[in-house]
């Protein structure tokens, strides 16, 4: 049996988000890699039933990155547990604002989306067809910003969790175990 001194707590462990920020958070990393894979990746199938499908399911998944989104920032502004800052420093800053920009840029991916789906009329899973809205140009117009915003949210993604790794494996700090689930926290329901 374990000392009751020696054992760790959530309590006692410094700088660990709580379990609805973590979730949240990883939520929107699987659901933002997975989006970006499909929306690469389905134009090469061939036209058809598969194709509408898989474009539905990004759809779908996008409305669910909403939502998340939506919760993320609700819960973040109200109830999720606020970390003093990892250190003091510019790379602090740029740090800050990399996840505010990532915030905006997520917006405004899923708003892109959410036009480009009108503007191509779009019919989900063949039953039920999208009202159109604009021409042609708008369509490819909003297209390309909704490709270009993903592709610089990936990109910012990528370096975030680099920047994480470097801090995890280089520096030897505490900032990817900030906002990675533990076993504790995990049994504590936190």
């Amino acid at each position: 049996m374990k000392n009751d001194t020696t054992r760790t707590t959530i309590d006692t462990i410094p700088d660990i988000y709580d379990k609805v920020t973590i979730r949240l958070h990883w939520a929107t990393a699987a659901l933002v890699s997975i989006l970006w894979l499909m929306g690469r990746t389905i134009g090469f199938m061939p036209r058809g039933p598969s194709r509408i499908d898989m474009w539905s399911l990004h759809i779908l998944l996008g409305a669910i990155l909403a939502c998340v989104l939506v919760a993320r920032i609700i819960w973040r502004a109200t109830n999720g547990r606020k970390l003093p800052s990892a250190d003091r420093s510019a790379l602090e800053r740029l740090a800050r604002a990399v996840h505010w920009l990532l915030y905006l840029l997520l917006a405004i991916v899923v708003v892109l989306g959410v036009i480009n789906v009108f503007t191509h009329a779009f019919p989900l899973f063949n039953i039920w067809r999208f009202p159109k809205i604009g021409g042609g140009d708008l369509r490819m117009k909003i297209n390309n910003w909704h490709d270009l915003a993903a592709n610089i949210i990936m990109v910012l993604a990528l370096l975030h969790a680099t920047a994480a790794l470097l801090h995890h494996l280089v520096i030897k700090d505490t900032v990817l175990r900030r906002m990675w689930p533990s076993r504790q926290q995990a049994r504590q329901g936190r």
